[in-house]
């Protein structure tokens, strides 16, 4: 069979299009399960995002006052696939964020996405540490809590909205909660009005020390 020039540059350009990964996330409009507030729509992007029935989760965000610890907290359960009972029991003893992780026995690796360049701050110490030890199983990594809610926002970032780690870590380093970032881009892409405590994506509570 003989091929037009025409013909051959379609076929080129559907085999590169096929090579290129596409970024799909699982953002989707919400619509009328949500009343519109951000608490609202953060808790219903937590429940597609983790696979939490929203009464799940509303129940357990009562507990927390930052929107960071309950992103961690409904990640170890989805990760350990433990009760989020649990995962609260072990919590409420005063555990760290990463000392509960440790004792659900999941691997460091679980806290990481691979990326090919130093991503820095607030990510380049925790990254530095866990590029350089992780072929050392007998070497003892700790994290703080600040390090677990940030290797978890971007991760939630990244995955629903399906944006490159780069995208996810910039929005994340600018000082937005990740409730903020989530309301804020979910806003945007579906054309919802901002409502009260709305702030897009300024500060929020996204670096904290502990």
């Amino acid at each position: 069979m003989k091929l037009t020039s025409l013909t051959f540059v379609s076929l080129l350009i559907g085999f590169v299009l096929v090579g290129v990964p596409a970024q799909a996330g699982l953002d989707i409009d919400l619509g009328v399960s949500i009343r519109g507030d951000d608490a609202d729509v953060y808790f219903s992007i937590s429940s597609r995002y983790f696979g939490r029935d929203r009464g799940t989760v509303d129940r357990f965000a009562a507990y927390f006052s930052d929107p960071d610890d309950l992103a961690v907290f409904l990640y170890l359960s989805k990760r350990s696939g433990r009760s989020c009972d649990h995962i609260f029991g072990l919590r409420r003893q005063g555990l760290s964020w990463w000392q509960i992780s440790t004792r659900l026995g999941l691997p460091v690796d679980v806290w990481f996405v691979e990326v090919h360049h130093d991503p820095g701050p607030p990510y380049g110490k925790a990254y530095g540490h866990w590029k350089k030890h992780k072929q050392d199983r007998h070497h003892h990594m700790v994290f703080s809590d600040a390090d677990i809610r940030n290797l978890t926002a971007v991760r939630v970032i990244h995955e629903y909205y399906g944006v490159s780690m780069q995208v996810a870590m910039d929005w994340r380093a600018s000082g937005n909660s990740l409730q903020t970032i989530m309301t804020g881009e979910y806003h945007k892409r579906h054309g919802k009005p901002a409502h009260a405590g709305h702030k897009g994506h300024g500060k929020g509570k996204g670096h904290k020390k502990k």
